[in-house]
């Protein structure tokens, strides 16, 4: 069944999580966003990089479930996807946005502290993707969950980036701060419950 997922199903499920950003180059490519690329992309990957965070926060949780197991196979991928997407959101920025002006640059710094929130987010996401291998799970051993649970930080992070920049419309932020709050308090009272049982466990 390994083998089966290694060499079947990876190319197939990369192209599924590719998907948003094959339409956005596509889009793109086709002028549909046009004569402000940069404003518009940096909304849709930053919409797909909050999606996936969700995604990958959704997983824990719905494991549990038994007819959801099988999504033990995608959770890298989903991990990953969410880091593609805060990654792509920053290069888009950077190219489209920015135009890769210095000047530019330093004065969003200055007048836009939201992005340090974004980047602190994206810093906790790479970490998380480069521990991502079964070879760092094994290297960091106990040390790796709790790295992972870094996530939350992460989430955190993102939603104080979603607030910190609205002018008008909230209703992207006040979305994915609901789906991010009931997400992350379904983890944190899954890891309570698992701290109960550890703690009678041990004063048996």
């Amino acid at each position: 069944m390994k083998a089966f997922w290694d060499r079947k199903e990876k190319p197939y499920v990369l192209i599924v999580f590719l998907l948003p950003f094959l339409w956005m180059l596509g889009s793109l490519l086709m002028g549909q966003y046009f004569p402000d690329p940069g404003k518009l992309l940096m909304r849709l990957s930053g919409i797909w990089a909050c999606v996936f965070v969700a995604a990958a926060l959704s997983v824990t949780p719905l494991m549990k479930i038994k007819r959801f197991n099988w999504l033990a196979r995608y959770r890298r991928f989903v991990g990953l996807s969410a880091f593609f997407y805060s990654m792509l959101h920053l290069v888009i920025y950077l190219l489209l946005f920015a135009g890769l002006s210095w000047r530019w640059i330093r004065s969003d710094l200055v007048e836009k502290p939201y992005i340090y929130a974004g980047v602190f987010a994206l810093l906790v996401l790479l970490a998380l993707a480069i521990t991502s291998t079964k070879k760092m799970m094994k290297r960091l051993g106990r040390n790796w969950k709790r790295l992972h649970r870094l996530i939350y930080l992460a989430t955190i992070a993102i939603v104080l980036h979603l607030w910190w920049q609205v002018k008008g419309d909230t209703s992207l932020a006040v979305i994915f701060t609901v789906v991010f709050v009931m997400l992350l308090g379904l983890r944190l009272i899954s890891n309570r419950k698992k701290l109960k049982k550890t703690i009678a466990s041990a004063t048996i």
